[in-house]
């Protein structure tokens, strides 16, 4: 039976504090005993024992169990970086043939790297079901962003996100001072404006823009079913693959 963490420190202090007693009480018996003083002498040694040695277990146990989370810690950012880099190494190489390519080739190969990083956002970033999105720019006025490509979560498709609505004058201005949305539970803290209409039911989301230099060409956003699916921590890695994003249609 696992004994819960705040009744151990309450149970091995009781057994410690009960030890001393008894090896005072065994000791002051052995001194004014007439006879069998030896074994009143052995059960003060083995109150005395107990007294000093419950602690010391307890603090090995503590040490060999903080030890078994830092070599757990130590073994998940291992996997997590040999993830990463199995994710993004064939999204680095692709890149790496639309710079090189013919200028007639380049288009297409961009094209084909999109899928690619929105997996990679799809399955590094958050926890549960999570989907990511690439918004785009649509031409005319006003301007508007409208969903192109999706990986991850199947669900019903985004809406569009037009300038001068609430929720728009957020994304493009976040899009124009290069800066990032993230919400962990957007049925507490949902930006003002920001609309989730049925058949939508995620409950956290971040995103960032597309966007190299001046140049913006969108928007990436991923989000999950979740509160707290996306994660603050999260944030950074939905940034760079944003980049990766923006060099493949720059």
């Amino acid at each position: 039976m696992r004994i819960p963490p705040g009744a151990r420190v309450y149970l091995t202090t009781a057994i410690s504090l009960a030890a001393v007693a008894l090896a005072t009480w065994f000791g002051m018996q052995a001194g004014s005993a007439q006879s069998g003083r030896g074994w009143w002498a052995l059960g003060a040694v083995l109150a005395s024992v107990t007294a000093a040695g419950v602690p010391a277990y307890e603090q090995t146990r503590k040490e060999r169990l903080r030890a078994r989370a830092h070599r757990a810690a130590v073994d998940a950012a291992v996997a997590m970086q040999v993830t990463m880099n199995d994710a993004l190494d064939p999204i680095v190489r692709q890149l790496g043939r639309v710079a090189t390519a013919a200028k007639h080739d380049r288009a297409p190969l961009a094209e084909a790297t999109i899928p690619m990083v929105l997996d990679s956002a799809a399955h590094l970033a958050g926890t549960g079901r999570v989907r990511a999105c690439l918004f785009r720019f649509a031409p005319g006025t006003p301007m508007m962003l409208i969903p192109a490509q999706y990986s991850g979560r199947v669900d019903d498709p985004l809406e569009a996100i037009t300038e001068g609505t609430a929720e728009g004058d957020l994304v493009f201005g976040m899009i124009r001072h290069n800066q990032h949305l993230f919400y962990p539970d957007l049925a507490t803290s949902a930006p003002p404006g920001w609309r989730i209409a049925a058949p939508q039911t995620y409950r956290s989301f971040a995103a960032v823009p597309v966007a190299a230099g001046q140049n913006a060409f969108g928007m990436l956003t991923v989000d999950a079913l979740e509160p707290d699916g996306i994660r603050r921590t999260d944030v950074p890695l939905i940034r760079l693959l944003g980049g990766l994003l923006a060099v493949a249609l720059a």
